[in-house]
């Protein structure tokens, strides 16, 4: 996403807890014409996120927010998560992805102006076996999403939520299994930029798996099971 804004000449402001990956993201910017301001620190520090957030809004006026920081969990040798995977999970994937809607809506609201995109998952839509908290908290990101959109109607802030299938990344090369219909980061980068554009409440994609995700709850439990089989993968290290 960075690097397609880039491209379009838009001023960036980045955040990681990487450095070394922040700085490639940046270094990349820069290449095509778009050196990005950065700053290092994880989005579960609250205050770090706020100020943050404050700080690049008071150098130039934040007119789109990417609320996009997201890990995944597998199972361990027992069938359950580790606890500490689940509860940090849950911090970036839910809790840190709904501040960062916040404290960029605060800054928005003074102005009347500005748009956010929380990323979610289609893995929203399914409990997938083997990643149960990663599901559970992007599907509270979804819908806390979908009800602060409602709240900021006629406000001037416009709020979608983005709920991508499989995107070749970092995250999806430690995943072991079926991964249907999955797209490139950037062919995903370029369709989630066109659809900001008409400010829909939810822009899902891939079609084919928007499709079969449909299903889900309709058919007989049998079937909901073997869709949920369908779609579960395994991860082999931390995502």
């Amino acid at each position: 996403m960075a690097l397609h804004y880039a491209k379009e000449g838009a001023l960036l402001s980045l955040c990681g807890r990487n450095g070394p990956n922040l700085g490639k993201c940046a270094d990349a910017c820069a290449a095509v014409g778009q050196r990005p301001r950065t700053a290092l620190f994880d989005v579960r520090d609250e205050s770090a996120l706020k100020g943050w957030i404050e700080a690049e809004d008071a150098h130039a006026p934040l007119d789109l927010v990417f609320a996009n920081a997201g890990i995944c969990r597998g199972l361990g040798p027992d069938g359950l998560e580790d606890p500490k995977d689940s509860s940090e999970t849950f911090k970036v994937n839910t809790i840190a992805s709904t501040l960062t809607a916040v404290f960029a809506a605060e800054a928005m609201l003074r102005r009347g102006s500005g748009q956010i995109a929380i990323i979610s998952s289609q893995a929203s839509r399914i409990p997938l076996l083997n990643t149960p908290s990663y599901s559970a908290s992007k599907a509270g990101s979804r819908f806390y999403g979908l009800s602060m959109r409602d709240s900021l109607a006629n406000s001037g802030v416009r709020l979608s939520v983005v709920c991508p299938g499989y995107i070749k990344s970092p995250m999806t090369d430690s995943f072991k299994g079926p991964m249907p219909f999955i797209w490139t980061a950037e062919k995903a980068a370029s369709h989630i930029s066109k659809k900001l554009k008409k400010n829909p409440a939810i822009i899902r994609f891939p079609w084919q798996l928007n499709f079969m995700l449909g299903l889900y709850g309709v058919i007989p439990g049998f079937l909901c099971r073997w869709l949920g089989r369908r779609f579960s993968f395994k991860v082999i290290h931390g995502g």
